[in-house]
């Protein structure tokens, strides 16, 4: 029989020890999945060629962009000009409250062939877009005519948020000459070495970039039959600082190597998640007639994984309240009168001063329950309601109040400092029609703790209206995280009074950007700017190479 060791002892104490380390590290790790997805969507928005029922077409692409639910799609052919805005068309039948897009068009009009980008803003944040229009190669031709007489590569740099971790990435769209004669080979490989060429330079050595796109050719081999080798075995030769992710890939339909690809840099290789490539063959076959209808090309999607061991505190908030089946935790409070906010399931929370067949004077309120807004950028509220018996529109107006406090405990709300919100959208008071109340904007001074809104009721002997309310919504969004400033004694950059001043010291382009990575100004200016914004918020001022987080009070 074996005597028991010292270990045996403290054996069961080290496995808790080893699962209350794995329990924490999760707790305190927050992870987020990328689904980057490319696509060329076949001559989007052009009546000439392509699928002719563009509107089918269109619809078909937002259904099937739904269908693989990727956090960025990079799509290729897509016509654009002033008079349609096919990624704009396409983000807002997505949903603008979830989805935004940008493109540069090398060609713009609706039977160009650009590239664009649609991407969730959830977790990201597009800072730039461009087009990488110089690079060289040993071909004798020039990298203009290489990548089809201008059609280059788009970079897009992305800004991820993890709790309080930022991550800059990128991702190149491409779209490489097509055909498998041996010029349109020779393009290819000569766009490959000039694009090579400059991210092998200092500015992007060292960056996460993806490179994804239409490459009309295939990783290993190539469609030119006269030529063994892909054209851009360059960088599949340079395992060192690149790594493929569709090489392996195989397109059944024409019973070859997809042309279609994913190339990472090897500072992204440790965030894909392995064998996660794949053809998006399950979502294209829910689209009849696909091919004809939609793309001649499947959407190719890959997965990249992203953890912060740093997460914030902040968590948004988005409450609800229908008062449907009681006055959920909101706490009514009568100062005058014997009426009192109630709830019925037919009409939510309601109060009225009429009983007994008299108008009774009555001062009635329904207090929120508290919101910890001391870390969030913004808050908005919303609401259904209906109004009848006020005809008289300043008793209509007076009567029926929204307020906020942030001194509230509990008892008689006249203890508390109130402030009152204005209702962009108040029912006409002689009828039980429900409108929105419209969105009630929180004002940057409320974000704070315990903050709660009221609604404030008021009859008199004159006139008792009866009040309902149902369907509220509150939300309150996380101060965004974005690129940490960068320090430089030659360059200032500091926000005053809605105005972003830029002190320099010589000519530098200067670009600016909201928090969504819309471009609000693109000038090269040689002396001290300033630049007006119209709202509060965190801006990028990106001076020459160096990018600057702002916040505009």
């Amino acid at each position: 029989m074996n005597k028991p060791t010292i270990f045996h002892f403290f054996r069961p104490l080290i496995t808790l020890f080893i699962l209350l380390h794995v329990v924490l590290v999760s707790i305190l790790a927050q992870t987020v999945d990328l689904k980057i997805t490319t696509f060329n969507t076949e001559w989007l928005s052009c009546d000439t060629n392509g699928p002719s029922d563009e509107e089918g077409q269109m619809n078909n692409i937002v259904s099937l962009i739904q269908t693989i639910n990727p956090d960025i799609i990079a799509l290729q052919e897509v016509g654009t000009s002033t008079t349609y805005a096919t990624i704009d068309t396409l983000v807002k039948k997505l949903g603008i409250n979830e989805w935004a897009g940008g493109i540069v068009a090398t060609t713009p009009t609706n039977c160009g062939q650009n590239q664009g980008i649609i991407y969730k803003k959830s977790h990201l944040q597009l800072v730039n877009s461009s087009l990488l229009s110089n690079g060289a190669n040993s071909q004798g031709n020039s990298y203009y005519y290489n990548w089809t007489n201008g059609r280059y590569p788009v970079i897009h740099d992305f800004v991820l948020t993890i709790g309080s971790t930022t991550i800059p990435f990128s991702i190149i769209n491409i779209h490489a000459k097509a055909m498998s004669d041996e010029t349109s080979y020779s393009r290819r490989l000569g766009a490959s070495e000039g694009l090579k060429g400059i991210l092998d330079g200092t500015n992007y050595n060292t960056s996460k970039i993806i490179i994804t796109g239409d490459f009309n050719d295939y990783l290993i081999g190539s469609q030119t039959a006269t030529y063994s080798n892909s054209p851009y075995k360059n960088f599949m030769d340079d395992t060192e600082n690149y790594q493929s992710l569709t090489s392996s890939l195989t397109d059944p339909y024409y019973s070859s190597p997809v042309i279609d690809n994913i190339i990472i840099t090897n500072e992204l290789a440790s965030h894909y998640v392995a064998n996660s490539t794949i053809r998006e063959t399950s979502a294209t076959n829910t689209i009849s007639n696909y091919r004809n209808t939609t793309s001649d090309h499947t959407p190719i999607s890959a997965l990249f994984r992203f953890t912060s061991n740093n997460p914030t505190d902040c968590q948004a908030i988005d409450y609800s309240e229908s008062f449907a089946s009681s006055l959920g935790d909101f706490i009514p409070y009568s100062v005058e009168g014997t009426q009192t906010w109630d709830w019925r399931n037919i009409y939510g929370a309601y109060v009225s001063g009429y009983a007994s067949s008299t108008n009774n004077p009555n001062e009635d309120w329904l207090i929120s329950p508290a919101f910890d807004l001391s870390d969030k950028e913004s808050g908005s509220l919303s609401f259904e309601h209906a109004l009848n018996y006020a005809q008289e529109a300043s008793e209509r107006a007076s009567n029926h109040t929204l307020w906020i406090s942030t001194n509230y405990t509990e008892g008689d709300p006249k203890n508390a400092n109130w402030t009152q919100l204005s209702i962009p959208t108040m029912p006409l008071g002689t009828s039980w029609t429900y409108v929105n109340s419209g969105n009630i904007n929180l004002p940057s001074q409320w974000m704070k703790e315990n903050v709660r809104f009221a609604f404030k009721y008021m009859a008199t002997s004159s006139m008792a209206g009866t009040w309902e309310i149902k369907n509220l919504l509150f939300n309150a969004t996380c101060e965004p995280v974005a690129i940490p400033s960068i320090s430089n004694d030659n360059k200032v950059v500091f926000a005053q009074n809605r105005n972003i001043t830029v002190l320099l010291e010589h000519e530098t382009s200067i670009r600016i950007f909201n928090i969504v990575g819309n471009t609000l100004y693109n000038d090269t200016r040689s002396e001290n700017s300033v630049f007006p914004v119209s709202q509060a918020g965190i801006y990028l001022v990106c001076i020459g190479n160096e990018c600057y987080k702002i916040a505009v009070r």
